[in-house]
């Protein structure tokens, strides 16, 4: 019966959550390089479902980049017992997530991240950086979102 829920309706499984604001960036101007920091998840507030111990997060992006220059993105999940202090809990360095096109262009995807918060605390979020090696024109919207799954027991 568990592989028919698996393969029908996995939503069921888990939470869909918005994980930051909208961030810009501009190449070798504002917010190049610069970290967008997400919203806090209280992983104790799931009515019903217990704590999320798995997260699938992503960065949607749009962007506009020259020939070869390159989007990448940084980011560090990051936990707190209070809501207050934070520590690194996963942590990655920037990655190249896409190449402008021939003759330069738009680009867009998902920059996804798996998260096991078997043992974070109670408070989690999700920052990243955006990165664009062009020293003009290029820029980058993106927004952080998150399925937070892994309950140890079904939502309801």
């Amino acid at each position: 019966m568990a592989d028919i829920v698996l393969q029908r309706d996995v939503a069921s499984l888990g939470s869909l959550k918005y994980l930051s604001a909208a961030s810009a960036a501009t190449a070798a101007g504002s917010g190049d390089s610069a970290t967008t920091t997400g919203a806090s998840i209280d992983r104790f507030a799931f009515s019903g479902a217990g704590v999320p111990n798995a997260l699938a997060a992503g960065v949607v992006y749009d962007a506009t980049l020259a020939s070869g220059k390159t989007l990448s993105f940084g980011y560090a999940v990051q936990d707190s017992a209070d809501n207050s202090n934070w520590s690194d809990f996963q942590t990655g360095t920037y990655a190249v997530v896409a190449t402008g096109p021939s003759g330069g262009g738009a680009v867009a995807g998902v920059f996804e991240v798996g998260v096991n918060l078997g043992s974070a605390r109670r408070y989690t979020r999700f920052n990243y950086a955006t990165d664009l090696s062009a020293t003009g024109t290029d820029t980058a919207v993106g927004r952080a979102v998150g399925f937070l799954a892994g309950f140890d027991r079904l939502p309801q």
